[in-house]
């Protein structure tokens, strides 16, 4: 399986396709590989309780996750 599909795989069941297109993309563009996007979503995020992204996620605060994304996407501290 490719790495883009694996990741799209992580957030397939958190989120509808166009957002899993969206994500994937974005995470692709900051850390330059889909590798290193995977990790991301598995890295503890500080703002989150040091939950990862996808724990976030599993705990349906997929919502906020994406809410976080697009917050640093417009340039906000992560």
């Amino acid at each position: 399986m490719s790495d883009i599909l694996e990741l799209q795989k992580l957030l397939s069941p958190y989120y509808s396709k166009e957002e899993v297109i969206y994500i994937s993309s974005l995470l692709m563009s900051w850390s330059g590989s889909s590798d290193e996007a995977v990790n991301w979503l598995h890295k503890p995020i500080p703002a989150f309780g040091h939950m990862t992204a996808i724990e976030g996620c599993e705990k349906g605060l997929s919502e906020y996750i994406m809410t976080y994304l697009k917050q640093i996407e417009n340039g906000g501290f992560a």
